[in-house]
C-alpha cells in the first residue's frame, strides 16, 4: 500500500483539476497514509536519526539505511541512555557526532559491547573524560578497533592523554596494522639512529611517520639524509619531521628559493639546512618578508642571516618588530651598546627580554612598557 501511495499520490497532487473519481481515490490514500503514519507500527528512523539524535536531514537520509530493519527504536533508546548516561556521560553534540560517523552504534548491544569497550578503556588507565575525548576524536573508530591489541601497543610509549593529543591529528594510529606498518615505520626510524625517545617526541609533531606506507617512510629518510645532517643528532629528529610533508620537487623549490631569496651558493644554502633543517618549513613569502625586515629595518646584511638560519623563523609581527622597536629606543637613549647582536636579543625567552630590557629601564622610559604590549599586538608606535 506505501510504495502505491508513493507511485499515485504525485500524479494525482499535480491534476488539480481531476475528475471526481480522481479526487475520491485521492482523499481515500490520503486518509490510509495518515491513519498509517499515525498507527502504533510506524517507525522512521530517519525521523529518529533528526529529532532524538541531532543529525542533520542529509545525514539522517544517509544513515537511515543501516536500520531498514527497525520496527521500534527500543534497542537504539537503550544505547543512547548508555552513551548519555552515568558509565560515558556523551553531551548531545557528542552523539549527533558518534552517530552521524558511525550509525551502526545504535545497533550495538550495551552489555556485549558498549559497556564491554569502556572496562577495556579503563583496564588501559582511560578515565571516563579520556573515553569522551576519544569518541570526539575517532568516532568512526570507538566502537570496531581492537582495544586491547591497539591500546595495549600504545600504552607504553605514551600516557593516555599524550595519546589523545596524537589521534586528534592522526586517528589512523587505532586502525593501521600494527606489525605491516606502525613496526615497520619504527623499525626505520631505530635503523637510522633515532632512539624511542625520538620517534615519541617526533610522533606528537609529525604522527604520520608511523602510520603512513613504510615506502613513504624510506623515502623521507633518504630526504632527511641527503641534506646532510649527521645522525644520531637532535638536528636529524627535526630534518625528519621538516621533510616528512615535502616531496622531492618541493625540496628542491625551497632550497632553491632560499639561496635565491639570500644570494647565496647552494653550498651555502646546504649548511643553513644543516643548521636549521625547519628551515625547509617556512613559506617562500615568509622568508622574503622576514630577510627584507631583517636588512631593511634592523640592518645586518645575508652573511649575518646565513650564519643564523633560526632567525628567519621568528614571527615578525609578534617578536622581531617589537624586539627590534625596543633596540632602537634603548639605543639612541644611551642604554644599550649598539654592536649588541640583534640575534642575542630575539632567542632570549619573554620573561627575560621583559626583565632585562623592560623593567630595568621602567624609571627613565616609563611608556616602553605599553608601547611594547602596543608593538606586541601589530601597533608599531609612530
Amino acid at each position: 500500500m506505501l510504495r502505491l501511495q508513493k507511485h499515485l499520490l504525485p500524479d494525482l497532487l499535480l491534476h488539480r483539476s481531476a475528475s471526481p473519481i480522481h479526487l475520491s481515490l485521492q482523499r481515500a490514500l490520503l486518509s490510509i497514509a495518515a491513519a498509517t503514519s499515525s498507527s502504533p507500527g510506524h517507525f522512521s528512523a530517519e525521523d529518529y536519526l533528526v529529532t532524538t539524535c541531532g543529525l542533520t536531514r542529509e545525514e539522517a537520509a544517509k544513515a537511515a539505511k543501516c536500520f531498514s530493519h527497525w520496527k521500534s527504536p527500543a534497542k537504539a533508546d537503550a544505547v543512547l541512555a548508555f552513551l548519555t548516561g552515568p558509565a560515558l556521560g556523551l553531551s548531545k553534540a557528542d552523539i549527533a557526532l558518534l552517530v552521524a560517523k558511525d550509525p551502526r552504534i545504535l545497533n550495538s548491544s550495551v552489555d556485549k559491547n558498549l559497556r564491554a569497550r569502556l572496562d577495556g578503556f579503563r583496564s588501559h588507565g582511560f578515565s571516563t573524560a579520556q573515553i569522551r575525548s576519544f569518541v570526539r576524536a575517532a568516532p568512526c573508530f570507538f566502537r570496531i578497533f581492537n582495544i586491547d591489541e591497539k591500546l595495549g601497543f600504545w600504552m607504553p610509549l605514551f600516557s593516555p592523554d599524550k595519546f589523545l593529543r596524537i589521534v586528534k591529528r592522526n586517528y589512523y594510529l587505532v586502525s593501521s596494522d600494527l606489525d605491516k606498518v606502525v613496526k615497520t615505520n619504527i623499525r626505520l626510524l631505530q635503523e637510522r639512529g633515532l632512539s624511542v625517545q625520538d620517534i615519541d617526541r617526533m610522533c606528537v609533531a609529525n604522527p604520520r611517520l608511523l602510520t603512513c606506507n613504510p615506502d613513504v617512510t624510506r623515502a623521507v629518510l633518504v630526504r632527511a639524509d641527503e641534506l646532510g645532517v649527521p645522525r644520531n643528532s637532535l638536528m636529524f629528529r627535526q630534518a625528519v619531521n621538516s621533510v616528512a610533508g615535502l616531496g622531492p620537487e618541493t625540496m628542491a623549490s625551497k632550497l632553491k628559493m632560499i639561496g635565491k631569496t639570500l644570494g647565496c651558493s647552494d653550498a651555502e644554502v646546504a649548511r643553513m639546512v644543516r643548521m636549521s633543517p625547519q628551515l625547509l618549513r617556512c613559506s617562500r613569502e615568509k622568508v622574503q618578508r622576514v630577510y627584507e625586515f631583517l636588512t631593511k629595518m634592523v640592518g645586518v646584511d645575508a652573511k649575518y642571516i646565513q650564519g643564523r638560519p633560526t632567525i628567519l623563523m621568528y614571527s615578525q609581527e609578534r617578536r622581531l618588530a617589537p624586539r627590534n622597536y625596543v633596540m632602537k629606543v634603548l639605543q639612541e637613549k644611551g642604554l644599550m651598546r649598539k654592536d649588541l647582536s640583534f640575534y642575542s636579543i630575539i632567542t632570549i625567552s619573554d620573561k627575560l627580554f621583559y626583565s632585562r630590557y623592560i623593567q630595568a629601564h621602567k624609571d627613565v622610559l616609563p611608556g616602553l612598557a605599553n608601547a611594547y604590549a602596543s608593538a606586541c599586538k601589530g601597533k608599531m608606535p609612530s
